[in-house]
């Protein structure tokens, strides 16, 4: 019986289960196509599918918001866009502008609106949206 290897705690890897069938289809894959491992495999087909879910998501999605900004998910750069509200105006840390795409979506976000509404009624430099 072969010994299961430990994986390091902290490693980037996880374990998914995959049916023996797709498995065997692997196998059959390596060494052609410059496929050396299941492992290369698997990446390729993950990342295959992910590419073609991409076409269909919305660049932009709202992670959180508060009182004091909004955190962006921004797909085309895959990073978080933090815009942030203030007494001056609004601002995106990302982009470090107070004009840019992560703004105007923001904007666009009725419970965001909301907020911005307030804030103006209180004396802040929030731009029309």
């Amino acid at each position: 019986m072969r010994k299961k290897r430990q994986k390091e705690p902290g490693t980037p890897h996880v374990t998914v289960k995959i049916p023996k069938e797709l498995i065997m289809d692997m196998d059959r894959l390596i060494g052609s196509h410059g496929f050396r491992s299941r492992g290369e495999i698997a990446k390729e087909a993950i990342r295959q599918l992910l590419n073609s879910y991409q076409n269909i998501l919305p660049i932009f999605e709202v992670l959180n918001h508060d009182q004091n900004g909004v955190k962006v998910y921004d797909r085309e750069q895959h990073r978080v866009a933090d815009v942030i509200f203030k007494p001056e105006g609004i601002r995106c840390l990302l982009c470090e502008s107070d004009i840019c795409p992560h703004i105007n979506f923001v904007f666009q976000q009725p419970t965001v609106r909301e907020i911005l509404r307030k804030k103006r009624l209180e004396g802040w430099k929030i731009p029309d949206f």
